[in-house]
């Protein structure tokens, strides 16, 4: 499985396509999340141990679609985990519900989305132009996102972009510590309101 890639902007760089391998790597550290345990619903779908930022984007992309949350948590922190809406949707929501946010209410609250709906679900990240670093934490900048929900041919499509955080647990694992969303300037809904508004809002016909 390969991650969409988009052109370089001018002044950035990173231009090559990510490919999500089998890995292995066990450990534990104060940012890691548990791996799955027997008799959770992980053996449907494959996961594998994040040692790269890129590796943990595939594991959310196919739990997502496999509708195996317990797998999806596991790419948070379990120690600390900000959501930060776009400051527009924000203001047309009239609130903000992240403002005490955790890997927990993550899960849960993607679970009871999904678990709501018949719908198919294919999740497409595009991996930008710029990773950036700091001494613990790298992030991509403007990650492109796309969630397309198909109910027997109607689709309700959700867009956006986010600076997304993660964490080296200390042990070589990445777990994502910090969501900062944003429109991308279309008219589809950004993955914070479909988390907010705690449902799949598909077109009126």
């Amino acid at each position: 499985m390969k991650l969409r890639h988009r052109t370089p902007r001018s002044g950035r760089f990173l231009g090559v396509c990510l490919t999500i391998g089998a890995l292995s790597l066990t450990g534990c550290g104060l940012f890691q999340t548990r791996e799955p345990s027997p008799g959770d619903d992980e053996t449907k779908v494959q996961w594998i141990p994040p040692e790269a930022m890129h590796i943990a984007l595939g594991n959310m992309k196919r739990s997502l679609e496999a509708k195996v949350l317990t797998n999806y948590g596991l790419s948070f922190s379990n120690v600390i985990l900000e959501m930060i809406m776009d400051p527009a949707d924000e203001g047309a929501l009239g609130d903000n519900p992240f403002e005490v946010w955790s890997q927990r209410e993550e899960e849960q609250r993607m679970r009871g989305i999904l678990s709501a709906t018949d719908a198919s679900l294919v999740v497409t990240w595009t991996v930008g132009d710029s990773i950036q670093e700091t001494a613990n934490d790298h992030y991509y900048e403007d990650l492109e996102y796309r969630l397309e929900f198909d109910l027997n041919g109607q689709l309700a499509i959700y867009t956006g972009l986010v600076d997304l955080w993660f964490h080296d647990s200390g042990d070589g694992l990445w777990h994502a510590t910090r969501w900062i969303d944003k429109r991308d300037g279309g008219a589809n809904a950004t993955w914070c309101w479909l988390r907010a508004v705690n449902k799949v809002e598909f077109p009126t016909p």
